[in-house]
This record gives C-alpha cells, structure tokens and sequence, in this order.
C-alpha cells in the first residue's frame, strides 16, 4: 500500500549524510528488524552490539540512496537488544514481527530458536555471528543464512593444503570443546571423501592454559612421533605454541621431516603477527618459539583487501554514534577497533536488498523469506572487505582463509614473523584451491616441503636389509631329506606289516577252535567229515521246490552253525579237488577279515582241511532273504520292505567302496537277517574258490543259480564279478521282494530255458514280468533300469538310493529302531495321558480341600483329611461376635425370595471381605445373622476382643455405604453385640460337619445383640475389661440392661478405636508371634497395613490385588503356571504366584518392582559347607529363619540402607525334609542385625 506523508525529520535521521532535505515523496517502507547484544544481566564474551551496530544504518542509508536498489522503496529499521537471552530474543522478534518487521538481521552466537520462530513465519532471517551447527539444515531453517562462516568451512582448505602439498597422511590434534571436535568430525569426512589417511586422533583438554593443568603434549608426541610427519592441530594459542616447542626441544624439527597446520578462528591482524611466537604468559623476545615456528603453517581468516575498509571502519564509528543507536564514545582520544562482524553485518544488509529487489522484478512477495533465502544460495558476492565470498546451499559463507608461514622481516624484537604466503580461492562451493603468491615464500627446513610417509616407512618396514637364510636353508634341507626318510621308512613298514599280516594268516581258523552247538545245530565234525544229513543243524527255511542249492526233489535248506571262540558262527563248507592258496587269495581274506559295516555280514575266517575249504560268518538267526521272502506266513508291509532294501543298498554301496570293488555273487540267498531286522550281504568275494568248487546238484539247482547273475557274465563265464553285474542282481532282488514268487515270477519255463532266454538278448530281452507288481511306478522303473542289457545304461546304487529314498521317508536307520520308535511314542501317550489325569486329580482334590477349608478351620480340617477324630476343646477366653439387620423381616415382605437371596449374598461377600483382614473366624450365617469368633481355634492371647471390636468398627462403617439395587431408598441398620468369656468348639455332626460353640458365653453374646441398638456395638463388661487392657478403645456406658435368663447386666457402647496405639500392639505382636500361624500372618498382616499410607486405587485393568492376600496361600493364583514362582517360608504355602504377594501401597502391578523398590526379586549366595542359592521376596522388614534345636549357620543380606535379611540354613548333616518342614520366620529389628552384614549380587525382578 503506497501512502503519502512527510519524512523530513525521518530523513535527516536515517540519511546521515545531511545533504538532502526531501519534503514529500511516494515510497514504501519495507521494515526490517535487527537484534543485537548491548547490555546483558550475566558475562557474555565478545559481543559485538555496541561496536558494530553503526554497520547496519550505514548499510540502510547506502541502500535508501542506491536508485537502483529497491526503487520507491525504504527501508525503515526497528531494533532491539537480546542482552544475550534466548527468551528475550525469541519475544523481541515476536513483537517486531507484529510491528510489520518482513527481515531480521542479527544474533550473536546462538539463534537456532529464533530462526526456527522466523522459518514458521516465513521471514528471512541473516545473522553475522551465529555459530550454530543446526541452522545449517535447510529443511528446517528454510528462511536461514549467514554472512559469519561456519567454523567447520576451513576443512575445505585444510584439504585443499593437504592435497598441494600431497600429505595423504596426516596425525590429529584435536581440543576438547564442542567446536574443535565438530571441525574433526567435517575433517574426517573430507578425508575419507579424498582418501587421506588419518593416523590417529589425539585429544587434550580445553581451555589449555599452561603450568596450571599439567602439559599434555609430551605424552601427546611420545604417541604419535613415530607413526606420522604430518600434524593438523585443531586448538588454542597456547596448546600449538607448546606443541612446537615440544617437538623443537626433542631435535624433530630440526631434519624438516615434520611439519605442523593450526587453524586460527581469528581474523589475521597485521599489525600483530607475533602472537603466534608466544603464550599468555611468554616473553615475546622468545626466540625458541620463533624458530620452532619455521616448521607451523597456520590457516586463517583473510584480512580485508579493499582500499576502502578503513573507510568504511571510520563510518561504522560514526553511525555508531547517532539515533537510532547513540552508543557514545565517552573517550574522545581512543577509537574503538570495529571487528570483522561489522562487515559480516553491512554484507547481510545489502545482500537482502538485492534479493529483495530481485524478488519484486520477477513478481514475488517481499514477504516470501523463503523465495528471498533461496535466491541467495549458490551464488558469490562481493564483501565490504574487498574479498568474493561464496554462500552455499546450506545457506553459509564459506569464507575466504589465508595460509600464514615464518618469514623474516626487519623487526628490533624480533626478525621472524608469520606472514601471508598464500590464500585459498573458490567461486562455486567446490574445493578451495590454494594460490601461492611466490615460488619460494616458504622456509623449508629441508629445502622442500615435507613428505606424509618417509619412502622406507615409519619404522623402516620397507628397508629391511635383505636377511641371509644360509642356515635355513641348510636346516630345511636336511629337514626335508629326514621328511622324506621317515615317510619312505613309514611306507616301507607299512608294506612290511601289510606282508606280514598277509604271511601271518590272520583269516585263517584252527580245525580244533570249532566246537559243536549246545543247542543241537550240526557239529564241525559233521561239517568236516561227514557228506550225509542228519537230523542235527537250524533249520531256517521252509520246503521250497525251488531253493537254491537243493535237488529236484523236495528238500530242505540248512545253516550249520558251530562256536569258534566263544561266539556262534555260521558254516559254509567248499569242496576243492585242487587247492592251492595263493597270494591273491591271502590278500583279499585279510581285506575280507578287516570289513566291518552294519549291513555287510562279518568274515570270522577260513578253516583249510584238504580239499575242504570252511568259511566261517558271523550267524543272522532270521535267516536269509529269500527264506523269508518263500515263507508265506511271514508279512512284509511297506515300512520292512524299505527297510531291508535301504539295508541292502548301503551294504553292497561299502563293498563297492572298498578294495574289493564288488560282491560278485549277489542273489537274495546271499542276504542275511540278524535278530535285529538288519539285512546283511554275504558270501562276498572269493570268486576263483567258488568257481573251483566240487557242486553235487542237479541241472535244475544248476541253472536256477543263474538267475541272479548279468547277461554278460553268463555269456562269458569267465568274467565273473562287476559292480554293474551286482546291479543287475539288485533289480532281480526288487522283483522278488514286490513279487514273493520267485525271481522270475510264475513263469513256467524251466531254469534252463530261462537262462538261455537271457543269453540270447536281443532288442527286447527277456526279463521278469512286472505287470503284476503292486509297487510305485519309480520302483518299477528303477528295477527296470537295474536289469537293462548294457551294463553302461545301469544306474550305480548311489543313484538307485537316491531313486528309492522316497521310500523311507520318517523312517529310523533299521526296522528295529522303528519298531522302538513306535514303542516309545506308544509310551509317551501313555505317560502323557496319565499326567494329564494326575493333574486333573489334583485340581479336583485341591478345589474339595478349598470346599472344606471354607467349611472348618484350617487345623480343624487338616486333622479330618488325616483321619484323626477331633476331640471338643476348652478355650479360656474367646470373644463372639453377633449381628443382625434390624427390620430384616419388614424388609423381607418388600422383595421377592431370589432378591433378599442376592441381597444377603451382596452384604455377606462385603463381611466376608472385611474380616479376611482380622484373625477371625465366621462360625455361620442364619437368615441375617452373622456370628465370628476370635480366640479360637488359634489361641491369641487376649488380643482377641480387640480383633472383635476393630473388625465390628469396620463392618460398622461399610454397612452405611452398602446399597440395595433394587432398593434404592432403602438402608440396612446393623445391630451387633460382642461378648468375652469361655467356651467350648467341636465337630459335630458326620455327614455334614460343622464347627460349633458350646457354653454360656454363646448365649450371652446372643443376649447382646438381641438387646442392641441399630448401627451400634453393644459391648459386654467382659469384654469392655479387655478392651481397656489392650488400649486403644473408646467406650461410653449404657448402663444396667435387663437380660433374658441372665438378669440385669451392666454394658457399654464401642465408639471408635485409636489406630496408632493398635498399629503398636500389632507391631509388638508381629516380633514375637510365629510367623507360621495364621493369627502370626493376620498380626503381620495389620501392621504392615496400617503402617502405610492409603494411596488411590489402581485402574480397573491393573493386575492387582488386595494386601490382605500378603503371606497367605492364593488358591486361585497358585495355579497359574505362566506366573513366576516364589518359595514362601509358610508350613501351610507351596511356592507362590509372585503376584498373590501385595506390596506396603496396598497393591501390586505385573512388575512386582515398584519405583522406590519395595519389592525386589534377589537371588542369594553364600559359602561355606552348605551352599544355597534361594529367591527371596524383599520388603521393607527384615526376616531370618531359625530353629533353636539345630546348627546354624547365618548369611544377612543389605539392600541399600533400608531393607536387612538374615537367612539360616540348616547344618548340611540334616535330612533336607527336616530342614524344609520345620522353618519359621521371624521379625528381625534392623538394630540387632550385626554390623558385618555382607552382599549378595543379581539383583532382578
């Protein structure tokens, strides 16, 4: 909005040149805000408001002059001191803004709150000063930038310096503030961007102030010297001044091998270029640190090169001076030194008017900081200073630094300075590049620069003098030829023994070691002597027409069997015209002998009696395969076929694998069963004896035993033995097994004719039948590729296990196990089953022992369970409460039966609830009666007329809050009596049982209620004398009252109760009564309770419950089993739900932990003969177990300084059940707990 108005007096100020007077002009003023430090409350070092503020009005007055910036524009300040608060910043802004401020300018130090208010408003925002890292993420300081450079900008021309110089290696020496390590961290970026190594990072403690807190750099150097020639030191003064004298006093300096780069934060001062010589506290004509210098290269900030700085300096110094500032120099001769930030401040300024101005040429807002800041990015100027400044797309000036080093100069103090030998120059953000002004500026120590690495390392690793290995090689040599040695001499004896072994005829059998079976099997006599039958021998298979071995006729196959050594033995005798054992033979019975497999029948030896030739196996008592496969009552189902068929496969597979390379005279008679069910091959090998054995048989048996042998073999009978020939076995055997009728099935062709059918092949060569098969169809094809008629196209067995392996999917190794397998599962139903019932007898009888618990007393019951009868008790003095609802029978007639049901139930589950809290016992309820006894059957001395009355007080109160639902006006009035006086309890009854009270006390206390008052406690004298004695009671006398049958009594009213003389007693009782009786636990019970303040109750959803539940068995917890457990020492608890326990708040949540430990779950660990480790419930109180009859040994436990335990353990010669059974617990005062009280660890819930 353009407005018209008169700014004469407005221009005189804001123009300081006073050289125009406008009188009326159509501008608009665009108000801008600038927030600075002048006074502050506390110690703010360097701040730059009464020094540098004059920059921003001179800064306004060049733009408002500027025709070409900002036309029909003027920009109008307001301003406003922070004095270094955040808060005060954050509302002077606030209120600018109100006041139509669109652009701030300002903040020193730190302004990430106030620029995160102004990118919320959209208002730019551009500081001299600010240092903060944060500021620097533009998505959340959008509106944000600086003209001040961030610190960690001079890690770009750190790099750069590097990289000229070609340090690739460089050690860091880093002060502890927040700024020198955030420079680190920017500089271990770039230098893993560049490949730069770092040797190490070293730190020391800032502020560093020398001979107060101890030097660190010597320790610094010891660590580093030797594994790096270049340092970046990242500190103060004071630190690298020392730093370099370090060095030069060692000599390191002193070859040019090191060298040092510090970074200054500081502008350079020309006029004061000697401060890098010296400390604080140093001398400036030091010449130590001077020539320690010649080794420092130092970045900085680069002075001002304009001609006009100085000017500008003097102008700031006047706008100083005048409105709106008026900081008056009250010294006329000094001049303040304007600072680098009155530039930083005059550039802030002119950059926004140009982007302003910018922003309006292309139609923007010049409300948009947003559109303003973003302009800016990216993008160079040209500084007050004389020097182009970049602005990155963070919004930060990256600064232009300056590379200072050691010159000499003509100087009285001194002839060394450190003068500017270089800058570092960037244009577009990228790295700086670093322009020497001269070749030769530098002094080099060396004469050149330095190198990062020395060329044979840093502890000379890659100059190592070449070692002479003379002796070495001599060593290793003869080594090598003893080596060699020793393994043709192990090779020699193993050759040696392997001939020995052979030659010593390990395999063979002594005629005279085998002795004939106890049991009838045929003898080694008969074997060796005899050709005819006899009746002796095992017979394993049944008659079969077509067995093997047998004759035409209808004959029998047997096993002999015999002991050699102990062990029974199967016999198979060869009869050999010419025998003669040669080396071949010896060689494979020693392999024979040496197989050993779980599926290859075991070789024993061989027995030679002319021209006899006994081989001796170890015996399967099943038989052989073909027996059982020819014994139709024998069953096979699919589990024992595969069984026997994965047996058979790995035994033949390990014959393979061994030296003998194959079985050689594979058929189903040659496969063994074992007690197991374990198929074994046999009568393997042996080729050459068993084609010269005598065979008394017919052709029938002749050619029968052809079956199983390949077509080739048979058309070459003296090639026998191949692995593929085995194979072709194999898939004979499959048929047999999943056929039960042969090898051929029920082909009618006699044996010969089938022989020569396979003989003469052909393209469809003549095999077994498999149409009647009842198997899957891979087991056909496989069988089917096993008797293919070239033996190339037959599979090996590891393809055929692989084939078959569906087979035995879920099954064990063996049959056996199988079966076990089975057996054991069979079993752990069972055991499961009978668990199951258990637990469930369990619950139910737990669920009759609660019934009856609710029924008798506790001790009551528990002699009932044992059997043992209850004899009728005398008890001294018990106190018996009575009580009933006045106007119950009027109130009656109001409601119908079910409704005075749930009402009596509604007001009998209150009472019940209220007197769980006292040591009581409900004797019944009659109609709207309600009578409870305490004395009983638990003696408790006299405190039980004050159980009595405590418990009446309470029912006295809750029955005035008790509401009716379906009676809502009405109100129950309880009318109670209490008495003292003995009385008699006993069983009565045998089908119902029931705890009763005999004796005139019952009566009287009877009297006492009947002749009450409603909501009153009519008390007896008797009762009264005790109350008075405990303590505590207040009682008011009604006066003499005429009794039905006792005459006039005189009887009082029970008013109210002191608590804190009750909480007393309770804590008295609670020290002294054992801890294992019911009245013990009620007492403790109390006292814990009244001894802690009420709090509000948990939340509905809270797992909780109430504390009267503290040390007392929850028999509806206790059956959780996802609860953790906790041993209580209670001879009437088993191990507990942690959560039936209630903490001193009343209640307890799931985790049992509360925030001021009341509760913790410690394990404990002790030493000595007897170590235990227990889990104990801590509270506040101490406990400790005894038993006076026993030995004992202590341990005490301390939980900070509140909670003491002291723990005793049973002498170790004790039975465990009497060290269990017989625990009690006691209250322990923490001043008789002794002051050697050790820890325990593992604190946890």
């Amino acid at each position: 909005m353009r407005v018209c108005f008169i700014v004469d007096f407005l221009v005189v100020v804001i123009s300081l040149s006073h050289l125009v007077r406008l009188s009326v002009c159509e501008r608009t003023n665009i108000t801008v805000g600038y927030l600075t430090v002048d006074k502050t409350d506390k110690y703010i070092r360097n701040r730059q408001g009464r020094i540098i503020s004059g920059a921003i009005t001179y800064a306004l007055q060049q733009v408002n002059a500027n025709p070409h910036i900002l036309p029909n524009h003027t920009l109008h300040l307001i301003w406003g001191d922070t004095r270094g608060d955040t808060l005060t910043a954050v509302k002077l802004l606030t209120d600018q803004w109100k006041q139509g401020v669109v652009a701030f300018f300002g903040l020193e130090d730190s302004c990430s709150v106030e620029a995160r208010v102004a990118a919320a408003w959209n208002l730019p925002l551009i500081s001299y000063k600010c240092a903060d890292d944060d500021v620097s993420i533009k998505s959340k300081y959008p509106t944000f930038a600086r003209t001040y450079p961030p610190v960690v900008q001079v890690t770009k021309s750190l790099v750069a310096l590097l990289l000229h110089f070609k340090w690739m290696k460089f050690t860091m020496i880093v002060g502890s503030s927040h700024k020198q390590r955030t420079i680190a961290d920017k500089l271990l970026e770039y230098a893993e961007l560049f490949n730069i190594t770092v040797n190490g990072k070293q730190e020391y403690v800032e502020p560093y102030v020398p001979f107060s807190n101890g030097n660190p750099f010597p320790g610094i150097v010891d660590r580093t010297y030797v594994d790096t020639r270049v340092y970046v030191f990242l500190g103060d003064l004071n630190g690298v001044v020392d730093l370099m004298t370090n060095l030069y006093d060692r000599g390191l300096l002193d070859t040019g091998e090191y060298i040092v780069i510090f970074v200054d934060h500081v502008t350079f001062d020309r006029t004061d270029t000697l401060k890098y010589f010296k400390r604080t506290i140093d001398n400036p004509e030091e010449k130590r640190n001077a020539d320690a210098a010649r080794s420092l290269l130092i970045i900085t900030l680069s002075p001002y090169s304009s001609e006009n700085y100085t000017q500008f300096q003097d102008k700031v110094r006047v706008f100083n001076e005048e409105p709106p500032f008026n900081f008056f120099n009250p010294f006329s001769s000094y001049q303040k030194v304007i600072t680098v930030y009155a530039a930083y401040l005059f550039d802030a300024v002119i950059l926004y008017a140009k982007a302003a101005h910018q922003l309006l040429l292309e139609g923007g807002e010049i409300t948009n900081g947003t559109a303003i800041i973003h302009s800016l990015l990216n993008q160079s100027y040209e500084s007050i200073q004389g020097t182009s400044t970049f602005i990155d797309q963070n919004g930060d000036a990256e600064g232009n630094y300056t590379l200072l080093a050691r010159m000499e100069i003509d100087n009285p103090v001194t002839k060394y300075s450190m003068q500017p030998v270089g800058h570092f120059q960037s244009s577009d953000g990228s790295l700086p590049v670093l322009r020497m002004y001269g070749p030769d500026l530098i002094d080099w120590v060396s004469g050149f620069p330095p190198i990062d690495e020395p060329e044979c390392g840093y502890r000379r690793q890659r100059c190592i003098p070449p070692k002479q290995y003379t002796l070495e090689i001599v060593l290793g040599t003869v080594g090598g030829i003893l080596v060699l040695c020793l393994i043709g001499a192990g090779i020699a004896y193993r050759n040696w023994k392997y001939e020995q072994e052979i030659a010593g005829l390990l395999w063979k059998v002594d005629k005279a070691e085998i002795h004939a079976s106890l049991s009838g099997h045929k003898n080694a006599e008969f074997v060796m002597d005899q050709d005819k039958k006899d009746a002796y021998g095992s017979k394993l298979s049944l008659n079969s027409q077509h067995s093997m071995d047998s004759r035409a006729s209808n004959q029998q196959v047997y096993a002999v069997t015999s002991y050699y050594k102990g062990q029974l033995v199967a016999i198979k005798k060869y009869e050999i015209k010419s025998l003669v054992i040669n080396r071949k033979m010896q060689k494979e019975m020693k392999v024979m002998k040496d197989l050993r497999h779980s599926n290859v029948n075991a070789f024993i030896g061989a027995c030679i009696d002319h021209p006899r030739f006994t081989i001796l196996t170890e015996y399967c008592s099943k038989g052989s395969l073909q027996d059982i496969l020819e014994n139709e009552d024998v069953k096979l189902d699919d589990m024992f076929i595969a069984s026997l068929i994965k047996d058979m496969i790995q035994g033949l597979l390990f014959l393979h694998n061994s030296e003998l390379g194959c079985h050689g005279n594979f058929k189903s008679s040659n496969c063994v069963v074992n007690s197991r069910w374990t198929l074994q091959v046999s009568d393997f090998a042996l080729l050459e004896i068993r084609a010269k054995t005598y065979r008394k048989e017919d052709e029938h048996a002749y050619y029968r035993n052809l079956f199983w042998r390949a077509p080739e073999e048979l058309r070459s009978p003296q090639k026998r033995g191949s692995s593929k020939g085995d194979v072709y076995a194999f898939g004979i055997i499959l048929h047999e097994i999943f056929g039960r009728c042969g090898p051929f099935g029920f082909c009618n062709m006699v044996p010969k004719d089938i022989v020569y059918r396979v003989i003469d092949g052909g393209v469809f060569p003549f095999r077994p039948d498999t149409s009647s098969l009842k198997c899957d169809k891979y087991i056909i094809d496989c069988m089917v590729d096993c008797w293919s008629e070239s033996p190339e196209d037959r599979p090996d067995f590891r393809c055929i296990y692989k084939t078959l392996h569906k087979m035995r999917e879920g099954m064990k190794r063996n049959i056996f196990d199988q079966i076990m397998t089975m057996m054991e599962s069979y079993q752990n139903h069972l055991e499961e089953l009978v668990e199951s019932r258990t637990i469930q007898l369990a619950d139910e009888k737990k669920k009759t022992e609660t019934l009856l618990h609710r029924m008798l007393p506790r001790p009551i019951a528990d002699q009932l369970k044992q059997g043992h009868f209850v004899k009728p008790e005398v008890y001294a003095s018990v106190t018996i409460y009575f009580s009933d609802i006045c106007g119950f029978t009027t109130l009656s007639a109001k409601i119908t039966p079910m409704e005075v049901v749930r009402m009596l139930n509604s007001l009998y589950t209150m009472f019940d609830s209220i007197i769980k809290n006292y040591d009581v016992y409900k004797v019944e309820t009659i109609g709207d009666a309600y009578m409870v006894v305490s004395g009983l059957p638990i003696r408790n001395g006299d405190t039980h007329a004050g159980e009595v009355a405590s418990m009446s007080l309470e029912l006295l109160r809750a029955i005035k809050t008790f509401r009716i639902t379906f009676l809502q006006d009405e109100t129950l009035k309880l009318r109670i009596g209490m008495h003292s006086g003995p009385c008699v309890a006993g069983v009565v009854g045998l089908t119902m049982p029931r705890y009763t009270l005999f004796g005139d006390t019952v009566n009287t206390a009877s009297r006492m209620e009947s002749n009450g008052e409603p909501l009153k406690i009519h008390c007896s004298e008797a009762c009264k004398g005790l109350l008075d004695k405990l303590g505590g009671y207040k009682l008011e006398p009604r006066g003499l009252v005429e009794m039905k049958g006792k005459g006039e009594m005189f009887t009082y009213w029970l008013i109210s109760e002191d608590a804190h003389i009750r909480r007393q007693r309770l804590q008295r009782c609670s020290q002294t009564m054992k801890m294992n009786t019911p009245w013990a636990q009620a007492t403790r019970q109390a006292y814990m309770q009244f001894s802690k303040p009420e709090i509000s109750e948990p939340s509905q959803g809270e797992d909780s419950q109430p504390f009267m539940e503290i040390f007392r068995e929850n028999e509806n917890n206790s059956s959780r089993e996802d609860s953790p457990k906790i041993n209580h020492l209670d001879q009437f608890s088993s191990p507990k739900d942690i959560r039936s326990f209630s903490s001193k708040l009343r209640y307890v949540p799931n985790g049992i932990l509360s925030e001021d430990k009341r509760f913790s779950d410690i394990k404990l660990m002790g030493s000595g003969q007897d170590i235990v480790e227990r889990t104990a419930l801590i509270s506040d109180h101490d406990f400790y177990d005894s038993d006076p009859d026993a030995q004992e040994k202590t341990r005490h436990l301390s939980v900070g300084n509140r909670t003491q335990i002291k723990l005793v353990d049973r002498a170790p010669d004790r039975p465990r059940s009497a060290r269990n059974n017989n625990r009690e617990m006691y209250k322990l005062n923490s001043e008789s707990v002794p002051e050697y009280t050790s820890l325990m660890s593992d604190s946890a819930v």
